[in-house]
């Protein structure tokens, strides 16, 4: 068998990634900084980043070092047994359906730059039930996909900072309200979340070793992260306090028509992929894991998201952050505790981030949960 060069091993390992991690997050960021303000933005993705690098760490050690084909599920059913295994599936839901229900969301918005005479309501209907569709059928490497997707929206982001440029203000940036602090950590931790593509990318690093799949796992993180803040500072720049919900509707009088088209169906077509990304990925919990009936899989995965959407679920950063924080934030605390379990088979591979002090286990499961009860208070 040949071996597969090493920087193609990054370009895939990292273009799965990325193409999972940077999605439909960036267009709410924008608006989440204009509700709390450029300081409690910037506060959120530096706790942010730190959770979700050394969570991502943590779980691809937990991928990488775990013989067999698993899911998040069948992880901790291996790690944590049965009785975990059921919570996690619910987690596991929760964020899952979150996503396509953002997705869906967004999908409705861009609609309606090109077909204005719809509601958006019934355009993100109208796109659900043809994402519902195109997910009948099997799309190999959808993570490839998603990364050759992603390109173009890289693009379009550094040539929307070259629009906004002559038209962002100091004081656009002076916004927000102190009673929206909170606001923008479940937005960052949705948007830098790539758990669900670390098993597929743990199978294309196999031939690699540990050190190179965790730097392949942080220079997607920083890659996506770096990409974010050009998208925030120039929508918001632009934008200040009348920043849309979308980031792009608020900009239409400073890049023209044309190029408020090209975002949108860039944005369009970023959405659609990677619903069908994830709406994969829970057929297969549904069929490989619980023995569902390949349709049945299908039924339930496109079933929920929608009938969330026409109960009143449709305000996409109050999606973001309500998934983020909660579903992600439950994720991370058995992440966590994975990993410490892991290391006590493995105690030679325990991450240098971790060394060997207990202490930043509590810290991220303070925090984490912590998040979790805000999001809940507030």
């Amino acid at each position: 068998m040949t071996t597969m060069p090493k920087w193609r091993l990054y370009r895939d390992g990292l273009g799965t990634l990325v193409g999972m991690i940077f999605g439909a997050g960036v267009f709410a960021l924008p608006y989440s900084f204009s509700q709390a303000g450029i300081f409690w933005g910037s506060v959120h993705f530096f706790i942010a980043m730190f959770f979700m690098l050394v969570l991502h760490l943590m779980y691809g050690e937990v991928a990488f070092l775990t013989d067999g084909q698993h899911r998040f599920t069948g992880y901790v059913r291996k790690f944590l047994g049965r009785k975990a295994e059921f919570l996690a599936l619910f987690t596991t839901f929760f964020g899952y359906y979150g996503a396509l229900l953002a997705y869906g969301i967004l999908g409705g918005i861009f609609l309606k730059v090109f077909i204005p005479q719809f509601s958006v309501a019934g355009l993100s209907l109208a796109f659900f039930v043809v994402s519902a569709l195109f997910s009948l059928f099997r799309f190999e490497r959808i993570g490839t996909i998603n990364f050759y997707l992603t390109i173009p929206i890289f693009i379009f982001i550094f040539y929307l900072l070259g629009l906004s440029w002559p038209s962002i203000r100091f004081e656009n940036f002076m916004v927000g309200s102190s009673s929206n602090w909170f606001l923008p950590y479940g937005v960052w931790l949705f948007s830098l979340g790539g758990f669900a593509s670390l098993p597929e990318a743990r199978d294309i690093m196999r031939d690699s070793s540990l050190a190179d799949f965790r730097k392949v796992i942080m220079w997607s993180l920083i890659i996506s992260a770096v990409v974010y803040w050009v998208f925030v500072l120039s929508v918001l720049g632009v934008s200040g306090a009348f920043t849309s919900e979308d980031a792009l509707a608020g900009l239409a009088g400073v890049i023209g028509r044309p190029a408020l088209a090209a975002g949108s169906l860039i944005g369009l077509i970023a959405v659609f992929t990677s619903y069908l990304a994830i709406a994969a990925d829970l057929k297969n919990i549904f069929v490989f894991d619980y023995n569902f009936r390949p349709w049945h899989g299908w039924f339930f995965t496109v079933l929920v998201a929608p009938i969330l959407f026409f109960l009143g679920f449709n305000q996409l950063v109050s999606v973001l952050s309500f998934v983020g924080t909660i579903g992600l934030g439950v994720l991370g605390i058995f992440v966590i505790e994975m990993s410490r379990r892991l290391h006590l088979v493995f105690p030679e591979h325990r991450h240098r981030l971790l060394g060997p002090k207990a202490w930043l286990y509590w810290i991220l499961l303070i925090g984490l949960i912590a998040g979790v009860i805000l999001e809940i208070l507030g």
